[in-house]
């Protein structure tokens, strides 16, 4: 009896102690082989990519011209080149990446976040605002110049903003071979199929009208969709057919929304930054005396 419990104490220990490690854990899994080269041709499904056969890679397989010259320029005025494991197999279970992005002046690299990597950027040109958001909804951000390094923690939204006269351009690298992006506006106001209307307009406390005006805007190719699939966006939401949107939240309706926040009631929302008392608002951006800060968001 005291043997089969010392065997459970000792199981149970195990355990706690892999899925402790696993939980710890911040990047790619480690390779357990020198090489892993990718197969991407190969039908096996895995976290990652089979290994092709030893010896049957190549020293290209190691090496990628992928951010030796810019991306596709995109509607945020910045162009972004990538270099991993899809057009650089070598990179497999070594768990880094890199990439490029050249910004026009007043190019945006809109907020966004890479589920599966921390990211560190150098600034190889230009000068630029970088920011990200904490968990906490906490903003840090910096302007950023030539030379200048910034990490993002990762997952967290983060983006940068060129506000130099002239253009800029970052390297960027990442502790995962494949980290993934999801821009925070696409992933809600262009996904396919959409979110319904009413999610979305009720997020962001708006009308639907304006989240329809703000999808035109946004509207993208629906790349990568299964060949030959069409989405019908009007039919998703029937679900709610039968239901009267106007009551989707009837748990509320005894309650005073006007007193949501009454927790601030005596405290002065005006001395809610008081750090900032002793400084002019105006000149905030003080180290962007040279830029026309009128014209600082001006690709809004």
């Amino acid at each position: 009896m005291a043997s089969s419990t010392k065997n459970y104490t000792i199981l149970l220990f195990i355990t706690i102690l892999t899925i402790t490690f696993n939980s710890a854990s911040a990047a790619d899994p480690d390779p357990l082989q020198d090489v892993c080269v990718a197969d991407l041709n190969s039908t096996i499904t895995v976290n990652g990519f089979p290994c092709k056969r030893n010896f049957t890679f190549t020293p290209e397989d190691f090496a990628s011209m992928g951010i030796a010259q810019p991306g596709v320029p995109n509607i945020f005025g910045t162009r972004v080149a990538v270099a991993d494991v899809y057009n650089m197999p070598g990179l497999n279970t070594q768990g880094v990446s890199m990439a490029r992005v050249d910004f026009e002046r007043d190019g945006l690299d809109p907020p966004h976040t890479h589920p599966r990597a921390s990211e560190i950027i150098f600034v190889e040109e230009g000068t630029l605002v970088a920011g990200f958001i904490t968990t906490d909804n906490v903003f840090i951000n910096k302007l950023i110049t030539k030379g200048e390094v910034f990490v993002f923690p990762r997952g967290l939204i983060h983006f940068q903003f060129n506000v130099g006269r002239g253009n800029a351009t970052i390297i960027v690298a990442f502790n995962s071979q494949n980290p993934g992006v999801q821009l925070i506006a696409l992933s809600t106001f262009a996904s396919r199929p959409q979110i319904p209307e009413e999610v979305v307009a009720r997020a962001f406390q708006t009308s639907v009208e304006e989240v329809r005006a703000i999808r035109a805007r946004l509207a993208l190719p629906t790349a990568g969709l299964p060949s030959g699939r069409q989405w019908d966006d009007r039919n998703m939401p029937s679900q709610y057919d039968k239901r009267d949107d106007r009551n989707m939240h009837s748990q509320y309706d005894k309650r005073d929304d006007r007193d949501m926040h009454l927790q601030y009631d005596k405290r002065d929302d005006r001395n809610r930054f008081s750090q900032y008392d002793n400084r002019d608002d105006h000149n905030m951006y003080l180290q962007y005396d040279k830029h026309d800060d009128q014209c600082i968001f001006g690709v809004f």
